[in-house]
């Protein structure tokens, strides 16, 4: 799959979609106070694997938005409302080389990209 502008922006429109659908039915679990202490084992992993899953795309999806908008040309404090991340836990800041590496596969000067070295199409 070639791997430019409009194929991030159609990950992050599908993934986006996936994760609001995801957080409606953790949302929903918690609303219904399920208590899984042994009565429903396969309905509580079920329930553990989407969290776990829902954390994970959510950090992913953090890190493709920032690399995007940067490509775009949105500085960062237009990009997130946290910025700077003086005052958050190390933990929370997102991984500046994990948004790099994504700008630059899919970034106009890339390999994937349809600009590369020398112009042209």
């Amino acid at each position: 799959m070639e791997k430019t502008m409009s194929t991030l922006k159609q990950w992050l429109k599908n993934n986006g979609k996936k994760i609001r659908e995801l957080k409606y039915l953790h949302k929903k679990y918690q609303r219904k106070g399920y208590n899984f202490s042994g009565i429903d084992y396969e309905g509580y992993c079920k329930f553990c694997d989407n969290i776990v899953y829902l954390n994970d795309l959510r950090r992913e999806y953090r890190h493709r938005h920032i690399a995007y908008s940067e490509l775009r040309g949105k500085t960062r404090e237009q990009i997130e409302s946290s910025y700077p991340y003086h005052w958050q836990p190390k933990w929370r800041w997102p991984n500046e080389d994990k948004i790099k590496l994504i700008k630059r596969e899919y970034g106009p000067n890339s390999a994937h990209g349809r600009m590369v070295e020398g112009g042209g199409l």
